[in-house]
């Protein structure tokens, strides 16, 4: 299969938001997810400060995607918060991973030198491939929220990598 990785456009937006509508039906807790419609993806395009990346089929289908968001301001330009998912069809081939080097190479071009991500303890597939990119834990938010269907408290793992 071939794909390759680039900024978001706003021809994406269509492929984008069935993407973000399968993880709403795999109940998926994460930032994308919590997008009410398709005109909110508008603001992830050509946005300085929620630089949006893809992977996208050669048909232009949105495979993969990975957000950062930052401040602009002069004290903290420096750094990256990310949020990743890829379609489930297209899970277990390490396109997330390669997307993730592809973007922290583009941050380090505009002067961004530490990224973080923030993982939930049970979510095991997106704590193996943080480890697999090289990405440090920093901290552990305990008890973060109630998992109402198991009863147990999840935790939020901070992670941290210097580019």
């Amino acid at each position: 299969m071939k794909y390759r990785f680039r900024r978001l456009i706003m021809n994406d937006l269509p492929s984008l938001w069935e993407l973000i509508c399968l993880l709403k039906k795999e109940n998926c807790d994460m930032t994308f997810t919590k997008l009410q419609s398709i005109e909110e993806l508008q603001n992830y395009v050509d946005n300085p400060s929620e630089l949006t990346y893809v992977a996208v089929t050669t048909y232009n289908q949105v495979i993969s995607i990975v957000k950062t968001r930052r401040d602009l301001s002069a004290e903290k330009r420096h750094a990256a918060f990310l949020s990743a998912a890829t379609h489930p069809k297209y899970r277990g081939k390490n396109i997330v991973v390669e997307l993730t080097n592809y973007v922290l190479e583009e941050l380090k071009k505009i002067d961004v030198n530490i990224a973080r991500i923030c993982v939930y303890s049970d979510n095991e597939a997106s704590l193996r491939t943080v480890k697999k990119l090289g990405f440090v834990q920093e901290c552990v938010v305990y008890h973060h929220h109630l998992d109402l269907k198991t009863n147990t408290y999840v935790d939020d793992i901070i992670f941290h990598k210097l580019l």
